[in-house]
């Protein structure tokens, strides 16, 4: 332990050939602790060899820092052990015999709470030697009963988000000596138990792995190195690997040099498991099925790849995201330091009626030049890819769908990727939040706390500073260069906000600029943000505004650079009324003006009344003065006002209350009738399509209502049919004076 406070208690009892030893110690720092408890005997006879016996050794690692209680790991010496010294001029000779050792986990340990376990090490009699210079030894053993939960502290993360859980139990042994000729055999098997794989990637379905072998095996012989893995299962496919390898030897020490040579071969097959989900982001989930027949060569700086892969049953899904492909393919080829796509298939959602997405390329990587073995992986790669799609469901959110077809291409070269396509949406819908969260204003800057330190360490105990070179860490800039055209096709739906509409057009995305820097240019960088080229236009849209389902008759937004903040031009023109009323919206998307409409023009007070009405303000300044702040309590309402809510919910574009009867030719429109208790109405009303709209009208004091149907014919003539206390057919002629 660094830093770590020590204790320690030596007893020790002394005879002319012999001495006896208890040995105590504890070293702590922070929450963590060490205990050593060992008993041995020395002797050193008048002629003969030293010899030491441990009679008991037992060494505790415990962790107070959780709060299920301390852990604590126990290696313990199950029956005393001896060994000998003996020094003859230069001969060195020390013999260790026979012992077991006893690892013993928590009962309920952090890494694995559900897992405790014992394992067994025992070795044979071993010997090191030294004659001269040349040294010798041996050692032989074997390790049994390691529950595979212990793995996780080699792990980089736990082997349950892996996929992984099971009661496997792992056993080996070693035969390691060095006689002139290093030599070693060791491996490391399933003595027991079995795997359960997610088969989906989460803990609902649990698939048997069947394993009948699992096998490592490592072996030198001098200065070659070999590495064999088996698999077999019944449920959990086929791996067999073999690896080879030179070590070097310089000065006593082993080292793996960079020219050293490679060889191996990698035959796998395994079926559709859920273990694949660890290399998708976090929420998403990935299946499929490897077939892999591929060969080794070349060095260790520079390995060599040959052989196929092919994968089958493919998918990827994401919940959240709306994503889900599947029935996809992959066929590739390894050759040397590239990987050619052949094939690479996928449907999306709802397959297969979810559209196709097919891509083809090839990816090369060159090994790092001479020393510069920290060359960026990214200067040292090149992909070039071609994708296109049919009728692709990207997004199947009830609030976000997108079937989209066209190409794709990506070129990454040496500090530069290039995007170009041309995509089309074949279908869309796009469900605008009615509120967004609240978020900090841009000019708002959060800092982290500062530590105020009141006492400065002794200078041996501060830190060495770490120097950092900016320039290694950052590396080259690279250009980002995209181009897209984006076409919304015929069917492209957005609604929210109080709009309901289709949008047509076509948009060009582009983004061109450096990411990254470095100590001795920091300005290389330059933003690439987005920007969108094009025009966008509604087809048969409505708006909501003052209570009322407007008509869109002219919409654009143009794009001429930011993709948030688009010019707007937008009339919309309340149906069915003599007079011609909206509201029209300019400006920008940041920064709207919304403006009352008329054609011909009217004063402000009119043109409200007409929008909200349906008719003129025949009441004067009084009338217009609360018409203007019902208008404000709409406009300030997200919800649209009392009414709006309450249509809204039984899924009506109208609940109105008024006095007198209708005698207009268009729904909602009213007369001049002052609103009495007898007179009063309630009118119901309900738009199936751009020109025809449905009304029921019921009178507070009456026992019959009135069933109107309004269809246009054309700008001028609408025809009208009513049912109830009068039925009739009505063909109206609207003619209308400047």
């Amino acid at each position: 332990f660094i830093n770590a406070s020590l204790r320690k208690n030596i007893e020790g009892r002394c005879t002319p050939n012999a001495m006896l030893l208890d040995i105590t110690a504890q070293a702590e720092q922070g929450s963590r602790a060490l205990q050593l408890q060992s008993a041995a005997r020395i002797t050193h006879p008048p002629a003969g060899p030293w010899e030491l016996a441990w009679n008991s050794a037992q060494l505790g690692v415990q962790d107070k820092a959780y709060s299920t209680g301390a852990t604590q790991w126990t290696l313990q010496l199950e029956a005393p052990v001896i060994s000998t010294l003996q020094s003859s001029g230069t001969a060195l000779r020390i013999n260790a015999g026979a012992g077991v050792l006893r690892l013993t986990s928590p009962s309920a340990s952090p890494s694995s709470p559900a897992s405790p376990g014992s394992a067994r090490i025992s070795w044979q009699p071993a010997m090191w030697e030294r004659l001269g210079t040349a040294i010798t030894w041996r050692s032989t053993g074997n390790i049994t009963e390691v529950p595979l939960a212990w793995l996780e502290a080699l792990s980089p993360m736990p082997l349950t988000e892996l996929g992984l859980r099971g009661n496997v139990v792992l056993g080996g042994q070693w035969d390691a000596r060095n006689d002139g000729t290093l030599r070693l055999q060791a491996h490391l098997e399933r003595t027991a138990g079995d795997l359960q794989l997610s088969a989906e990637g989460d803990d609902s379905s649990l698939l048997s792995a069947g394993v009948r072998v699992a096998r490592l095996e490592v072996t030198t012989q001098g200065k070659e190195l070999k590495a064999i893995v088996r698999w077999d299962s019944e449920r959990a496919g086929q791996l067999q690997a073999e690896f080879a390898t030179l070590l070097q030897l310089d000065a006593g020490t082993w080292s793996w040099p960079a020219d050293a040579a490679l060889s191996g071969r990698v035959k796998a097959q395994l079926p559709r498991v859920g273990a694949w989900s660890v290399l998708a982001p976090p929420g998403w989930r990935m299946r499929g099925t490897l077939d892999a027949d591929a060969t080794l060569a070349g060095t260790r700086l520079r390995p060599l790849w040959s052989g196929q892969l092919q994968a089958t049953d493919l998918a990827i899904r994401s919940v959240v995201d709306g994503i889900d492909f599947s029935r996809g393919t992959l066929r590739a080829r390894l050759e040397g330091e590239r990987l050619d796509i052949e094939e690479f298939t996928a449907q999306g959602a709802g397959a297969p009626q979810g559209g196709v997405l097919a891509a083809q390329g090839f990816v090369t990587w060159q090994s790092p030049d001479g020393a510069a073995t920290d060359q960026a992986l990214r200067d040292r790669l090149r992909m070039e890819i071609n994708a296109t799609a049919s009728a692709l469901r990207v997004s199947t959110r009830s609030d976000r769908r997108l079937a989209l077809s066209g190409y794709l291409a990506a070129r990454l070269g040496k500090d530069q990727l290039v995007l170009r396509g041309a995509l089309t949406a074949d279908q869309a819908l796009f469900i605008l939040p009615e509120d967004t969260a609240p978020r900090l204003g841009d000019d708002v800057r959060v800092q982290a706390p500062v530590k105020i330190v009141t006492e400065s360490p002794p200078d041996a105990e501060r830190p060495a500073p770490r120097v950092v070179n900016v320039a290694s860490a950052k590396g080259t800039p690279m250009l980002i260069d995209v181009m897209m055209l984006v076409d919304l096709g015929k069917d492209f739906q957005v609604r929210g906000n109080g709009i309901s509409t289709l949008l047509e057009g076509a948009v060009e995305l582009r983004s061109l600029g450096r990411t990254g820097g470095s100590a001795t240019n920091p300005n290389a960088a330059t933003a690439f943000a987005p920007t969108l080229n094009g025009t966008l236009r509604t087809v048969q849209g409505t708006y909501k505004a003052y209570g009322q389902q407007l008509d869109i008759e002219e919409g654009e937004l143009r794009f001429t650079g930011p993709v948030n903040n688009p010019a707007i031009n937008i009339l919309a023109i309340r149906p069915n009324l003599t007079q011609r009323v909206g509201v029209q919206i300019s400006g920008t998307a940041l920064l709207p003006v919304v403006r009352l409409y008329a054609d011909p023009d009217l004063a402000e007070s009119e043109k409200l009344s007409w929008l909200v009405l349906g008719r003129s303000g025949a009441n004067g300044g009084a009338e217009a003065a609360m018409l203007q702040q019902a208008a404000m309590a709409l406009l300030g309402s997200k919800g649209g006002g009392v009414s709006t809510q309450i249509a809204d919910a039984f899924g009506l574009d109208e609940i109105s209350v008024r006095g007198g009867s209708s005698d207009s030719g268009a729904p909602g429109s009213t007369s001049a009738n002052t609103l009495g208790a007898t007179g009063a109405t309630v009118t119901l009303g309900k738009r199936l399509s751009r020109d025809f709209y449905v009304a029921y009208e019921r009178s507070l004091a009456g026992t019959l209502g009135t069933l109107s149907i309004f269809y246009d014919l054309s700008k001028r003539f609408t025809l009208r049919a009513q049912t109830g206390e009068q039925s009739a057919v009505d063909v109206i002629f609207t003619v209308r004076y400047d």
